[in-house]
């Protein structure tokens, strides 16, 4: 395959294998932890009879959902390469698929930069592009979960202080999302700032530096005008897309609680995967869903046999679009690795 000029160089390093295997060791112990948690105090016959009495049909249209959500999420981050690049969608969704998988099966959350690596092995796009498009699309998702989360406020009984710290985070998002916006309007300040702080410290000082800030800051421009508008719409329909996908789910339990606490449990679950853990985020999603449905009156066995069979759906559904999108693409995983550790580094 071909490999476009060289327009920068943006380092990917393959971490130390002692440090490596310290945070795999963490992260384990970590999922270990919560999981835990999850199924201190429960009645492993009440867990089995949840489980074995749930009607297993409901999780059909689930699936479909989460398809059409993969599809939706491969159109957004598509959309965040223009007006510069117009790549095309089966190369963006192999990648984010590919991008899944590889967070559900490989350990430190690699998932970002084989979808990264991916498409720009195969793209005529930059690294530093492509890293600015995910995380705008990380913040956007970010932004308009808390949005989803202070419209829930009202519906929803917790504790005063839970409910001010949701409310702050709210207030924080809107700041943060005007803050991106403002921030597109002066990027030449900005680069003649960051030169003028940077330009001290000798291995920040490199051009790769700025143009990735520069790519940062077109990323954010992109929320401007009807774009963003679009954007922001697809980023709270792929949410409305998740909570549907956990409510069908919720229906094969026949899960005794109101619609606001399916909604609380995507949102608290959803935040739960900044916590560092195993892949699939065992053990911290499984207690997370118990937590967040205990409020509600929920069983802590209904609960866990509903997380068991949410997480797992969502589990088998990414990864095995994962392996079906790399099939007809024509590579593996492997193969992605491949490309990343046989020189340490991407450079375009």
């Amino acid at each position: 395959m071909t490999t476009p000029p060289s327009d920068g160089l943006v380092a990917i390093a393959a971490p130390a294998p002692r440090a490596a295997w310290l945070q795999r060791a963490i992260e384990v112990a970590i999922s270990l932890g919560f999981l835990a948690l999850a199924l201190r105090g429960i009645h492993l016959g009440d867990l089995w009879a949840a489980l074995r009495q749930a009607n297993y049909l409901w999780l059909a249209p689930a699936v479909g959902v989460m398809v059409a959500l993969l599809a939706m999420k491969a159109w957004r981050w598509q959309l965040l390469f223009r007006p510069e690049h117009h790549l095309p969608f089966g190369s963006v969704f192999t990648a984010l698929c590919a991008g899944y998988l590889a967070s559900n099966v490989l350990p430190a959350r690699l998932g970002e930069v084989v979808r990264l690596v991916l498409l720009v092995s195969e793209q005529p796009v930059s690294v530093a592009r492509t890293f600015s498009t995910i995380v705008v699309e990380r913040l956007l998702d970010l932004l308009t979960l808390l949005v989803v989360l202070v419209v829930l406020l009202p519906f929803v009984q917790l504790p005063p202080g839970m409910t001010q710290a949701a409310q702050l985070l709210g207030i924080l998002a809107l700041a943060g999302a005007a803050a991106m916006i403002l921030l597109s309007f002066w990027k030449t300040r900005l680069l003649r700032w960051a030169h003028a702080l940077l330009g001290r410290v000798r291995f920040l000082d490199r051009p790769a530096t700025y143009e990735a800030i520069g790519h940062l800051i077109d990323g954010f421009a992109t929320l401007r005008g009807r774009l963003g508008a679009g954007l922001i719409g697809l980023s709270l329909l792929g949410w409305a897309g998740v909570i549907a996908f956990a409510w069908f789910v919720a229906q094969a339990f026949q899960l005794d609680a109101p619609v606001t606490a399916i909604v609380f449990a995507v949102v608290v679950t959803t935040l739960g995967m900044l916590v560092p853990s195993s892949p699939g985020y065992i053990g911290v999603f499984h207690y997370l869903v118990t937590v967040a449905l205990a409020p509600f009156g929920v069983p802590k066995e209904l609960a866990l046999s509903y997380a068991l069979v949410w997480h797992g759906v969502n589990y088998l559904t990414l990864s095995g679009s994962g392996v079906i999108a790399l099939w007809v693409h024509g590579t593996s995983l492997g193969q992605v690795l491949a490309r990343w550790r046989s020189r340490d580094t991407v450079t375009r």
